[in-house]
């Protein structure tokens, strides 16, 4: 492959806005002197708006431009520009993090955009709500996609493009830097011409222009005009926010020929080969059974790890979950993993994840489709209480899924939070069957495993009690997600696992308007609907319950919340009751020995 050497004509520009107190926004952009080092290297840009508040979120953007052009400028020459930006992201991201637990600014954050320009492409790393155009001959294309609630609400067709420009929850951002230890990163690239341009900008500028404004500014004016444009027509517009733009312009992409030690560093590149996996634990650079190349870690847990990898036989991208090495000769652990991917393959509904049949292999593994997005429990941590429409919608759409098992005589058991996708393109995934049950698959054998498994914030009573369920078990767990999503809680909370689970045998949860007075009368009987104890009780189907979700002002109040029996916090009461029982027998006790001593002593006698 022949190297391509951009020429880049850049300008920055950052403004405090006519609102604001101090800047918060912080941009970067380096790339090195000589042409020659520019070919190996390449250029970055960054944009990053702090999230924290007060002078902490100034200090979490700082710290993330800083990083990203360090790490950049010290990464090994040639290496691949997703590597270079994933190790950027993730440092910026564990500083951060690890400097507001130390700092006590536990609300400290900031998004991050960065862009490596190298051989005739743009990378782009992205977390976060700021945003880099790609502008081409007068048309605007956006290259990131907004981490907010309502860009999530807009792709799950929850609100109207016109109703997200004015939401209040515009600035609620779903992922950004230093708010868990691993963060999840957004990472695409863009071929680039002649006259092309990146813009990069935060929130307090890109919600005040259309898209085609953005175009016509950078097409008409040079880089250095078109930002101090932006931030003066920002200002005018009467902006609320910090405002930052960066304008990137292609001036040449030309062919380079070899010099001396750089054909020698391209070679080694081309040569690096992916190694295969044989007995030993899957990592990032190897190839499981010469199919599925494994290029990045996703998740990993006690129990698995889930990479991205790519299908050499198809040249899709998918997800590979595999066991830890610990864990496979363990029998209920391998028929856990057996069961999630046969009961997966069994089923074809856009609301499940795909699982895609490999017929031989080497060790056990799962592939499956690639899916961006987040889980409805990482949601739920960034927003916590959702709006009212969006559980209901959230919540039907769950029912669909549900409904399609249920017709299939599967059913899941484990339904939770962490185990719905809320995808980037406006859909939502059901995933993890290692607990489900299915009659077509009695045929297996599930050494050690016991049906009581799940989690218990949002187990069914009768899974409690060790029997194995069935469809209305499910419906159980989602009135308990759908309490969780409008109460910003769980239906039950304890000192421990097992004050939770006998809570839910004994009683019932608080009513969800005692928690939160904005849920409608008809809403909170859905929940409870949903939760009662007696399974008989509950929504006979997910279509059932689906029905009254679609339409809750048709839903008939029956005053269930009147009914609630409150869970008895039994722990408490059986040290009570321990403390009156050992106070009541320690006289009888003392009498006994004192007696069986005198009596030894007048047998002696």
């Amino acid at each position: 492959m022949v190297p391509h050497l951009m020429k880049l004509t850049f300008a920055e520009l950052s403004a405090t806005g006519p609102v604001r107190h101090h800047n918060e926004d912080c941009v970067g952009f380096w790339q090195p002197d000589g042409e020659d080092e520019r070919l190996i290297h390449g250029s970055i840009a960054a944009v990053a708006d702090g999230v924290g508040g007060l002078s902490s979120g100034e200090i979490a953007s700082r710290m993330a431009i800083d990083i990203a052009l360090n790490t950049f400028k010290t990464a090994p020459a040639g290496g691949k520009p997703n590597q270079i930006l994933d190790q950027i992201f993730k440092e910026a991201n564990l500083d951060i993090y690890n400097f507001g637990v130390e700092s006590e600014q536990r609300r400290m954050g900031t998004t991050l955009t960065a862009c490596i320009f190298r051989n005739k492409e743009v990378c782009v790393g992205h977390v976060g709500d700021c945003r880099a155009y790609l502008v081409r001959n007068g048309q605007v294309k956006k290259l990131t996609s907004d981490h907010t609630y309502v860009e999530m609400q807009r792709k799950l067709g929850l609100i109207s493009e016109e109703d997200a420009l004015s939401s209040e929850l515009r600035s609620v951002l779903t992922r950004s830097l230093g708010q868990n230890p691993i963060v999840q990163v957004d990472f695409s690239k863009s071929p680039l011409m002649n006259r092309d341009c990146i813009v990069l900008c935060s929130d307090g500028l890109h919600t005040l222009f259309m898209e085609h404004e953005v175009a016509d500014v950078v097409t008409r004016m040079a880089p250095a005009d078109a930002c101090e444009y932006f931030i003066n027509t920002a200002e005018n517009r009467g902006a609320e926010d910090n405002i930052s733009v960066q304008v990137i312009r292609i001036e040449e992409v030309r062919k380079t020929a070899f010099y001396r030690g750089l054909s020698s560093l391209y070679a080694d590149a081309k040569s690096e080969t992916p190694t295969a996996v044989s007995g030993i634990e899957v990592e990032v650079g190897q190839v499981l059974d010469d199919r599925f190349e494994i290029t990045e870690s996703i998740h990993r847990s006690g129990m698995s790890t889930v990479f991205k990898a790519i299908d050499r036989q198809t040249g899709q991208t998918v997800a590979v979950k595999v066991p830890l090495m610990n864990l496979e000769a363990d029998p209920a652990f391998y028929s856990r993993f057996e069961r999630e991917e046969e009961i997966g393959k069994a089923l074809d509904h856009p609301g499940i994840l795909k699982i895609i049949p490999v017929p031989q292999k080497s060790r056990p593994y799962i592939v499956m489709e690639f899916v961006k997005g987040q889980t409805l429990d990482r949601l739920l941590q960034t927003v916590g209480i959702l709006p009212i429409q969006d559980t209901l919608k959230i919540a039907s759409r769950v029912c669909d899924a549900l409904q399609y098992m249920h017709e299939h005589g599967v059913i899941h058991r484990d339904m939770k939070p962490s185990n719905i996708m809320v995808c980037d393109d406006g859909s939502l995934r059901i995933m993890d069957f290692g607990i489900a049950k299915t009659e077509a698959m009695r045929r297996i054998t599930f050494g050690g495993f016991s049906p009581t498994m799940g989690t218990p914030d949002y187990m069914a009573p009768e899974q409690i009690k060790g029997k194995r369920g069935d469809q209305r078990t499910d419906i159980y767990s989602l009135g308990a997600i759908l309490y969780e999503m409008l109460t910003g809680q769980v239906p039950f909370q304890g000192p421990n696992v097992y004050a939770v689970m006998n809570a839910r045998l004994v009683g019932d949860p608080p009513a969800p308007r005692s928690i939160n007075p904005e849920i409608p009368p008809e809403v909170e009987e859905i929940v409870l609907h949903a939760m009662e104890r007696d399974p008989f009780k509950r929504y006979p189907s997910a279509a059932a319950m689906k029905a009254e979700l679609d339409a809750p002002e048709a839903v008939k109040v029956t005053g269930r919340h009147q009914r609630l029996r409150r869970a008895s916090p039994w722990k408490r009461r059986f040290r009570s009751v321990r403390m009156y029982v050992i106070t009541g027998l320690a006289p009888i006790v003392l009498f006994l020995i004192l007696w069986f001593i005198l009596s030894r002593q007048g047998q002696g006698h």
